[in-house]
């Protein structure tokens, strides 16, 4: 019986996880870049900006389909967002690999905005778009390479696909300055580094993952 309880307990606690739904967002809509559910009220207008301001950001990448779309969830920082995104849960987003899903954190879809549990912001679209890169860098290379591949090549790729980084540059001095480390300086150099060998190279993102077609 004690078993059974802890297999129906366990069931429980991940099936959201490969199944955000099932968390019951009580707001649901349509976008060009993937159907998005929401702890929030959509605003249709804010949600068609947001797809456009997504789309146009993948357009610049080679390797990005011109109809890239993803199941969306955006949560108000909360309960679901916890459940959800666990050990990631003081970033902007995260991107399930099992079913490409994008689980969003604090989000403000009208001022296209997340806001991270320190307090932290960046424009949604841009979040969207690195996530969505994750997940085109899995299809084109492979999960396992991605999962092995040096952190500052992916993630430096998807800020260079996002264009903004979590730390600003007067940020990257001041934690310099007082000899602090941080998270996301690794997004921050990565996207220094990703851009210099693609401008080096001519752009060759396969070139740049050490991939040819």
């Amino acid at each position: 019986m004690a078993e059974w309880v802890l297999y129906t307990a366990a069931f429980i606690f991940v099936s959201p996880l490969l199944a955000p739904q099932l968390l019951a967002f009580p707001y649901k809509a349509e976008s060009e870049i993937g159907t998005v559910w929401s702890e929030r009220p959509i605003d249709d207008a804010a949600l068609a900006q947001v797809s456009a301001r997504t789309r146009n950001l993948l357009a610049e990448s080679p390797i990005a389909e011109s109809n890239e779309t993803r199941p969306i969830f955006l949560t108000d920082g909360g309960w679901r967002w916890t459940w959800l995104a666990n050990s990631s849960r003081g970033g902007f987003g995260l991107t399930r690999m099992a079913s490409n899903a994008v689980v969003i954190g604090d989000t403000d879809l009208v001022n296209d905005t997340v806001t991270s549990h320190a307090g932290n912001t960046r424009s949604l679209s841009s979040v969207l778009a690195h996530e969505f890169t994750h997940g085109i860098l899995r299809r084109r290379y492979g999960r396992i390479a991605m999962a092995t591949e040096e952190d500052w090549k992916v993630e430096g790729y998807a800020e260079h696909v996002a264009q903004e980084t979590s730390l600003s540059a007067e940020d990257v001095e001041r934690l310099e300055a007082r000899g602090e480390d941080h998270p996301a300086l690794v997004y921050y150099y990565g996207r220094e580094r990703v851009e210099a060998e693609l401008a080096a190279n001519g752009g060759s993102v396969d070139d740049l993952f050490d991939q040819t077609d």
